[in-house]
């Protein structure tokens, strides 16, 4: 009789997508080249690796590395566990610090308030529910674009965005060296028929010139009826 012999079937596993070279351009930018586990400077002898295979090919589920640590990343054996296995909330965590690290220079110190007093305006304040907001780019970097989110409270209550899409976080605004911007908005109508303290917290985030975003710690400022003017809060909502 002859004899047969079964294949074992072998699975296989698909490649993940690529990821876009514009957004491979930007990872590389972002670290200067360096592995984003290791922070070997890495030149040509660097991928742009997937977090997650399964995950597709955003731009999130990147992460540049150097040879070695590529298979590291990809290297445990669960039955014989030995070591500690790279999460990948770990890998994203170092990675941004990378990122951070090779682009915190892009990022030019901003001076931002809110407040009532009318620039030039010889000692005018505007009334409520008009409010003013100001941001100067002080240094002598590069220009940015920012991103500003205004939202009003009344007490605890937030009462969501000023009346105006700019302080929405939907439109980016350009931000050149030694420049100010005089901006202006209107509170929410509830937020002039309600009592107790009026709060207004801004949270602003710098794109630099890599297309990175740094996102900057809240601040907020309460009004003062008294004297219809801004003091900064120490301990802005979150």
């Amino acid at each position: 009789m002859g004899r047969y012999e079964e294949e074992e079937a072998v699975a296989v596993v698909p490649r993940p997508p690529e990821f876009r070279e514009d957004d491979k351009i930007k990872l590389l930018l972002w670290c200067d080249r360096h592995c984003c586990l290791c922070d070997k400077p890495c030149g040509v002898d660097i991928e742009i690796a997937h977090l997650d295979q399964q995950g597709g090919n955003d731009i999130d589920n990147a992460m540049p590395l150097c040879y070695d640590c590529h298979a590291k990343t990809g290297h445990y054996n669960p039955d014989q566990p030995r070591g500690t296995k790279y999460k990948l909330k770990e890998l994203r965590a170092r990675r941004d610090q990378i990122y951070e690290k090779y682009t915190r220079s892009l990022v030019p110190p901003l001076d931002y308030h809110i407040l009532q007093d009318v620039l030039g305006g010889a000692g005018l304040k505007r009334t409520l529910p008009n409010v003013g907001f100001n941001m100067a780019h002080v240094g002598d970097a590069l220009p940015v674009r920012v991103r500003v989110i205004v939202n009003v409270f009344r007490e605890v209550e937030d009462l969501g965005h000023p009346v105006s899409d700019l302080y929405t976080g939907e439109k980016l605004w350009n931000l050149n060296p030694r420049v100010l911007i005089s901006g202006h908005f209107d509170l929410p109508p509830r937020a002039m028929t309600m009592d107790g303290t009026l709060e207004v917290r801004v949270i602003v985030t710098v794109i630099d010139e890599y297309g990175r975003a740094h996102r900057l710690l809240p601040f907020s400022w309460v009004h003062l009826f008294d004297t219809n003017s801004w003091f900064a809060h120490v301990n802005p909502r979150e």
